[in-house]
């Protein structure tokens, strides 16, 4: 009988990329239907995992990479229930979490022994999530991921996509933000292949960093997707690298770093670090194609 996989939120960006991956496997994957189960209830998300006979739970619920005030509620609620009915019903929980738990200490790269200090709400609704499971279970994973590339839904990379191919004034982007960013596909594999391992028998668990191998800035990004959409000739809108004032950067709220070192990751789950460059024109074809500025034969068979 094939084991059973619950994700419980394959609606949103990153949940319908792990889901889209897992759905290749040999895994059965169970995704309730949305606003059908109250994840902040204990005693519905206990039943629910008990009746379906769950082994692994991938938490997605709540995730965005800036979450809204609901957003946030959700995060650290959910987190709490699942971390009280998880142990009970023998489930093994992966959780997804961010950069953002980061932010205060000023460091160039976070590894996964540092001490998160959060800037703001959100980064706190993520690491009140992740003490969720710290206090409550052993058999669990926490993922922290970097930057995302994302094309489903309205993401930071998909705004950027659109502002680069749309008419308009002409964009500033600093260059004083840094991250190590991977597409949603990636860690929808790395969490399929961490899955594998844990029920072959591995035993690591706790907090694991995600991420790409070369940290870039903000202004990297969009200069290698803005070669892409030349390239194409889709390329609408100029843009420049802008240097905000130390308080123009406190005023946005973000770290100044989300790269992130994949010591355990590679350690303990052999991952093999990738370039963040690596994929990229076929997932900005993609979105080409998503938006009917490509045809659906230019579109790559396959998205990294």
């Amino acid at each position: 009988m094939a084991r059973k996989i619950l994700i419980t939120d394959a609606f949103s960006s990153v949940g319908r990329a792990i889901y889209s991956v897992f759905q290749s496997s040999a895994y059965a994957v169970l995704s309730p239907p949305l606003n059908s189960l109250d994840w902040t209830d204990v005693a519905s998300v206990q039943q629910y995992l008990v009746d379906n006979t769950v082994d692994v739970v991938i938490n997605t619920a709540g995730w965005n990479e800036a979450p809204n005030k609901d957003q946030q509620l959700t995060l650290v609620q959910a987190a709490t229930a699942l971390a009280t009915a998880a142990p009970e019903a023998g489930c093994v929980v992966i959780h997804l979490s961010s950069y953002r738990v980061f932010g205060g200490e000023n460091k160039s790269s976070y590894d996964e022994d540092d001490v998160p200090v959060p800037l703001n709400a959100a980064g706190q609704a993520f690491l009140d999530a992740e003490r969720a499971f710290e206090a409550r279970m052993e058999r669990y994973l926490c993922v922290r991921v970097s930057w995302v590339l994302d094309i489903i839904g309205e993401s930071i990379f998909w705004r950027l996509l659109k502002d680069l191919t749309s008419e308009g004034p002409e964009l500033e982007i600093t260059h004083q933000r840094r991250g190590a960013p991977l597409s949603s596909a990636e860690i929808g594999r790395v969490i399929l292949a961490m899955t594998h391992q844990i029920l072959c028998g591995a035993e690591n668990w706790g907090v694991f960093h995600l991420a790409s191998g070369d940290p870039c800035s903000s202004a990297d990004v969009a200069e290698a997707v803005s070669d892409i959409l030349q390239r194409e000739q889709l390329l609408k809108r100029q843009w420049r690298v802008e240097t905000l004032s130390e308080e123009q950067l406190a005023k946005l709220g973000e770290p100044d770093s989300a790269a992130l070192t994949v010591r355990r990751c590679r350690d303990n789950f052999g991952y093999q670090i990738c370039s963040w460059r690596q994929g990229l024109t076929g997932l900005v074809r993609a979105w080409l194609v998503q938006q009917r500025l490509l045809p659906e034969k230019a579109a790559p068979s396959k998205i990294t």
